[in-house]
């Protein structure tokens, strides 16, 4: 599980990341090691440096990790592939990082209709002068 601040991983987005928490840069490193899924979820206060799982929303990503860089400063900087919604069931009692279990939710999708009148609505144009 990976707490972020100030941003939203949706599924099907591939999008760099710089993880700088200690416990964030542990459970990449679980992830790489066994070559596991990890779940993206926003947290609700950016300034909290150890949110607790109350301070996390519940709905994030699953999402696999394409590369990793650790960068001289300590930091590392992550390339990301949203894969599907998941809904956090709960927590691990771990304290080194976070653990969570969560259940995939795929990304519910308008009737046909209503898919087709938006594609209309929002198709852009073009027109010869």
């Amino acid at each position: 599980m990976l707490p972020l601040r100030d941003i939203v991983v949706f599924p099907h987005i591939i999008v760099p990341l710089f993880v700088g928490r200690e416990k964030s840069i542990r459970a990449l490193e679980e992830v790489m090691k066994n070559d596991a899924l990890i779940i993206l979820a926003t947290q609700k206060n950016a300034s909290d440096d150890d949110p607790s799982p109350d301070s996390i929303y519940e709905t994030g990503t699953l999402a696999s990790v394409l590369q990793l860089l650790k960068l001289p400063d300590g930091t590392v900087k992550v390339l990301v592939e949203g894969l599907e919604r998941a809904r956090v069931q709960k927590y691990s009692d771990r304290s080194d990082y976070y653990e969570a279990t969560a259940l995939r939710s795929p990304t519910p999708m308008p009737p046909r209709s209503r898919r087709r009148r938006w594609r209309v609505r929002w198709c852009p144009t073009s027109r010869a002068m």
